[in-house]
């Protein structure tokens, strides 16, 4: 099956999972977008007493304003000598060469990462590591897999983000209608989707909880919106949801 990988929300929650995990995935504060919680590198130095796996994720699209903000936290994260980068700007790949890091880097560009073709590139410039999208389907994981060196994660379990914008979408709409109640869930065509508006813009999640058999290096289980993620271990009386894994896609390219 693959190791254990829980993108944490809340570090509470550590100590009630720990003996179930194998590598925690932490959102950094600042460069994380699309979880319902980011953390600061003192949480990261905590968790390194639990003797797991660490990877942080930074994955948002990185502005030139804040590229010496981001080497500054790079040359942080590699003194504390951590599993891994997981990043979605491929400026962290030059950076890792220019400043000489040692902390490796997964792929992760959400809707791109598609292929062994583009899997095999990165790792062939050093980014061991990928993080396949989660619109794949069983079929696909497994092609990627028996062609490809580089170490994969799949998405295994919990809601998983649709749709992401860097503008204020619900917060707009509330003020322009002058509306107080600002409700994290919204209701469409008989389906309940989780919305988050934050600082880096409008996040809105699948309806169900993804809940699938799928085999890879990293099996990632989300925690977010999800408050007794113990019990996904202990019993996962969760509905069985495969998300795209059995469904080929519609569109073709001619």
């Amino acid at each position: 099956m693959g190791k254990k990988a829980v993108i944490i929300s809340d570090l509470k929650q550590v100590n009630d999972i720990d003996e179930y995990v194998d590598a925690y995935l932490v959102p950094l504060d600042f460069f994380s977008i699309n979880y319902t919680n980011t953390f600061g590198l003192d949480d990261v130095s905590w968790l390194k007493k639990f003797n797991k796996e660490i990877f942080v994720i930074i994955n948002k699209n990185i502005h030139e304003s804040e590229l010496e903000r981001l080497k500054d936290l790079l040359k942080k994260i590699d003194k504390l000598e951590i599993d891994g980068i997981i990043f979605y700007d491929i400026s962290i790949v030059k950076l890792k060469k220019e400043l000489s890091l040692k902390t490796e880097l997964v792929w992760h560009q959400e809707h791109l990462t598609t292929n062994y073709g583009a899997v095999n590139f990165w790792f062939n410039n050093g980014v061991r590591y990928s993080y396949l999208s989660s619109e794949l389907t069983k079929r696909e994981v497994d092609e990627i897999r028996s062609n490809t060196d580089a170490l994969i994660f799949v998405n295994a379990f919990g809601y998983i983000p649709m749709f992401t914008s860097k503008r204020h979408l619900v917060d707009n709409y509330l003020d322009s209608f002058n509306i107080k109640d600002k409700g994290n869930r919204i209701y469409k065509e008989g389906k309940f989707y989780n919305i988050i508006d934050g600082e880096n813009g409008t996040v809105v999640y699948s309806d169900y909880v993804l809940n699938a058999d799928v085999s890879a290096d990293y099996l990632v289980y989300n925690s977010n919106f999800i408050d007794d993620f113990k019990r996904v271990f202990e019993c996962n009386d969760f509905k069985k949801e495969s998300g795209f894994l059995f469904k080929e896609t519609i569109y073709k390219v001619k």
